[in-house]
């Protein structure tokens, strides 16, 4: 994580379950800098310790709950949840830009976009989930929008395609060198 200022509102947590068998993984990012953004993500992270193992939109539902009751303004919280489980992947979004399912099998890089309003809108926003297949060797990338909406001398913003196209271009590296490259690729921006 390279953060904007001191304190960001990038977020990002990954819980193993009792079982040894599943895994939460969570990203999100708060709206605005600084302290403020910081407060939301530790309210989310705290709202997210003692949940038991339920569905991802549960826990988006939840969450949406406890950080409008909250009513810390205007702030909100995107958010991303995935429940890595037999083979399958559960996704649930607020708000966050897509994550990128990259398959050991076909070799496609599929982009996993739900479209929904951050935790915190709205008290009635009901989120979804979806499921899908996760094998042996896939790799998830997971990001926030600070690397698509990065912006260069001349004030040009990087964009979805350029990230889409880079883990595409890297998808049968490992995770530590996919990671890397994006991040080389946010620098070089």
């Amino acid at each position: 994580i390279q953060t904007a200022s001191e304190v960001g509102g990038d977020y990002y947590d990954y819980f193993p379950q009792s079982n040894g068998e599943s895994l939460y993984v969570v990203v999100g990012d708060a709206t605005g800098h600084g302290m403020t953004a910081g407060m939301m993500v530790s309210i989310t992270k705290a709202g997210l310790y003692g949940i038991p193992a339920i569905p991802t939109d549960q826990i988006t539902n939840r969450l949406n709950r406890v950080i409008k009751n909250i009513e810390l303004g205007t702030n909100r919280m995107a958010l991303n949840v995935s429940y890595f489980k037999n083979r399958q992947v559960q996704f649930t979004s607020a708000g966050m830009p897509p994550a990128y399912h990259c398959s050991s099998t076909s070799g496609q890089v599929k982009e996993i976009l739900q479209v929904g309003l951050p935790l915190g809108g709205i008290q009635g926003e009901r989120y979804s989930q979806e499921e899908h297949p996760f094998e042996p060797g896939d790799t998830m990338v997971f990001l926030s929008d600070g690397l698509p909406e990065a912006e260069n001398a001349a004030g040009e913003m990087l964009g979805y395609e350029a990230v889409m196209d880079c883990i595409q271009h890297n998808k049968n590296d490992d995770p530590e060198s996919i990671k890397n490259i994006l991040l080389d690729l946010g620098d070089n921006w």
